[in-house]
């Protein structure tokens, strides 16, 4: 799962969304360094990503990618599941995507200052620049796969990946549809059962 996937999972709370979103900020065992919300938000997180990286229709949908891509299908894939669910958001919430992103944006504005390094600095650039906005298009979906393979020294051209949500959009979008409702209800039963 990738950022917007992330923030529609997670609970209603500032504290959710920011730790659902810090999740692949923050590395290795947590301490005492976030509140118990955000800590809860940031195992929800990655309990997400386990649940996810297990699923056979998604196993399914990163094969699809692998042959092309090899190692980098995930991070492609978490990509193109975040381009699913914005292209088809009306198949998921009752309210426009413009909408549960302005009252994001709103509920974590305030909670920058006590953002993990790395997300203090991006956030700001992914709520002005419109980057989830943008992954209803293709296009948003290649700049931003373009933007990631800057991270890695190989320099991978994650963006040539594209072309598979034209030539295989059909088939990819199935195993999405076939996995989503099933990550939706996973996310709600550990929210209800990590509750303090």
């Amino acid at each position: 799962m990738n950022h917007l996937a992330h923030l529609f999972l997670a609970g209603d709370t500032a504290e959710s969304l920011l730790g659902n979103l810090a999740g692949d900020f923050v590395k290795g065992r947590l301490r005492d360094e976030f509140p118990p919300a955000v800590r809860r938000g940031i195992l929800e997180h990655r309990r997400i990503d386990e649940f996810t990286d297990t699923h056979p229709e998604a196993g399914a949908f990163r094969r699809i990618i692998v042959a092309e891509q090899g190692h980098y299908a995930r991070v492609i894939a978490d990509m193109f599941f975040d381009h699913f669910l914005a292209s088809n958001w009306r198949d998921y919430s009752h309210e426009t995507l413009e909408s549960f992103l302005e009252r994001v944006f709103s509920k974590l504005d305030p909670l920058i200052p006590v953002m993990p390094d790395g997300l203090k600095h991006v956030y700001p650039h992914m709520r002005d620049g419109r980057w989830l906005i943008s992954y209803r298009e293709i296009g948003g979906i290649r700049t931003a796969l373009s933007n990631m393979s800057y991270r890695f020294s190989r320099r991978p051209r994650l963006e040539t990946a594209v072309h598979l949500l034209e030539d295989s959009r059909s088939t990819l979008e199935r195993h999405f549809q076939r996995f989503f409702p099933e990550v939706i209800a996973f996310a709600r039963a550990i929210r209800v059962s990590s509750r303090p």
